[in-house]
């Protein structure tokens, strides 16, 4: 079972987050509702299956209605307003960049460490977006994100979502006061973050929504997965 921990982030957006606009902007969390809906149609062709079957056979009715039932687990459920604000207002705040303008693709960069004493290991995400209202939609833009992490034990998170500000609010002056902190944390690392982005987007070009790439202490790459994956691959 994924455990997406409730962590107390060692920095936050600091930003009041818009429920309305996550729903309608936040592009990671309607492609989940859209599946969402999917799975709540095919349960209803499966189970319309199974009633007629089920008057000529009974193994295929059991089947289909067996389906149904998988659909049914996969389309229950709903993100709370509660659960919203706090992915934008209890999340890592974390640096993103636009490192393409087409497609719209943010690359953000987080710490995977999940207990201390681990060497450290950064994760970069790979993010294509339809949209992002508020920016100015510029190569290496800066844009500060939020993020939780997937933990399914060990020392380091799995994997993580970055989730740009300005899909959880229209208040400009908090996404800049969220940048400026994020400028700050990023003086007290070894190598400048941004940069950092910038050569992993260089080297990987064509990464991939949704994929990512691991580095050590010293930011060289040394792996790629999936950010549903649980193992990465070692890179040559």
């Amino acid at each position: 079972m994924v455990d997406y921990s409730q962590f107390e982030a060692s920095t936050k957006s600091g930003i009041h987050a818009d429920v309305q606009r996550i729903r309608q902007h936040d592009e990671i969390i309607r492609a989940v509702v859209k599946k969402r809906k999917n799975s709540a149609v095919i349960c209803v062709c499966f189970a319309c299956l199974a009633g007629v079957t089920f008057l000529k056979s009974w193994i295929p009715a059991v089947i289909f209605l067996l389906l149904a039932l998988f659909f049914l687990w996969r389309a229950v459920g709903k993100f709370s307003d509660e659960y919203l604000r706090e992915m934008y207002e209890e999340g890592l705040l974390v640096p993103g960049m636009i490192v393409k303008t087409q497609p719209l693709t943010i690359m953000a960069i987080a710490n995977m460490v999940a207990h201390d004493g681990a060497p450290t290991v950064n994760g970069c995400y790979c993010l294509e977006a339809k949209a992002l209202d508020g920016a100015n939609i510029e190569l290496y833009e800066k844009i500060p994100c939020s993020c939780f992490f997937c933990y399914e034990g060990g020392d380091y998170h799995s994997s993580f979502q970055p989730h740009p500000l300005y899909w959880g609010t229209t208040d400009q002056m908090a996404i800049h006061e969220a940048l400026r902190q994020v400028e700050a944390d990023n003086k007290e690392n070894s190598r400048d973050e941004w940069e950092v982005l910038k050569e992993v987007a260089q080297k990987f070009p064509d990464l991939g929504n949704g994929n990512m790439i691991l580095l050590d202490e010293n930011y060289v790459p040394f792996g790629k997965k999936n950010y549903m994956d649980s193992n990465h691959q070692p890179l040559d």
